[in-house]
Parts: structure tokens; sequence; C-alpha cells
């Protein structure tokens, strides 16, 4: 009897959920882009089948990620980048060293900070280009990038 109940012991304990990370967006309203909008040009002068249909663009922004709640914990912090209406828009981006560089497509996150969170308050200033399907472009975009971090 004793035997059947450590059996069924350690099998609940086998089966118990494992503790997994919580994620949480990040304040990241004091963020700013150096121009209010992005102009998109045609990566080929004379876009068409052969050449392809790709638009680019590229910004500066300041990013300002409020991490006060997470202030001596571990972390990782994720940029996202939601489905757009418009298809897939590719992003790429090289930062200033605190943030890892990297690129994104929309609708996925990617890493950009893994580690124990020392300040309050994480700064850096990223080149951000912008790339998408320029026959799907046919009105300004809102693009609303942000952040979210898994606590261990």
């Amino acid at each position: 009897m004793k035997l059947a109940a450590l059996f069924f012991s350690l099998a609940a304990a086998c089966t118990a959920p494992l503790a997994s990370a919580a994620t949480y967006r990040i304040d990241d309203s004091m963020s700013l882009p150096r121009e209010s909008t992005t102009a998109m040009k045609w990566r080929s002068i004379a876009p068409g089948r052969d050449m392809g249909y790709m638009v680019e663009g590229s910004n500066i922004v300041t990013v300002r990620l409020n991490l006060a709640p997470w202030l001596n914990k571990t972390g990782k912090i994720y940029m996202v980048l939601p489905e757009q209406p418009i298809g897939q828009v590719m992003a790429e981006w090289s930062t200033q060293g605190k943030l890892l560089p990297g690129q994104l497509v929309s609708g996925n996150r990617t890493l950009v900070y893994s580690g124990l969170i020392r300040s309050s308050l994480l700064e850096d200033t990223i080149v951000l280009k912008l790339s998408a399907d320029g026959r799907r472009l046919i009105a300004p975009l809102s693009l609303q990038f942000y952040f979210e971090i898994d606590v261990d």
C-alpha cells in the first residue's frame, strides 16, 4: 500500500506543470521616432515582376523602456510587430548596444535583451529599416511596434 501511494505521488509530481515565465507589456510611451512618418521608396527604379515590388524606408527611434516594475529581476525583452492589414512588413534594426540588433516580420516578436534588469529605464537609439510589398501599400499605415518582457 505504501509503495502504491509513493508511486502515485511521484507520478503526480512528474505531471505537474512546470513554472513558466510571465509575459507583460512594457511601457514605452517615452520612446520617440526622429521623424513622425517614414517615407517609403521603391527598392527598384522600375518596379515590376522582374525587379520586385518592394518599398523600403528608414527612421531613427529613441527607445525608452520603463522597466521599474521588473528592477533586479531576470527577464527577456522582445520587440513585437503585430500582423498588418497589408501583409508582411519586414523590420531590421541596428542599435547602440543596450538592445540587440535584429530583424522581425510582422506577426512575430524578436529578442532584444536578456538578463538582469539593472535600471528602471532602458534607453537606446535604433536605426529602423522597413520594407513591404508596395502594391499593397495604398494609404499611410501606422505600425504599432511594442515591447514585451518575459520574467522568470
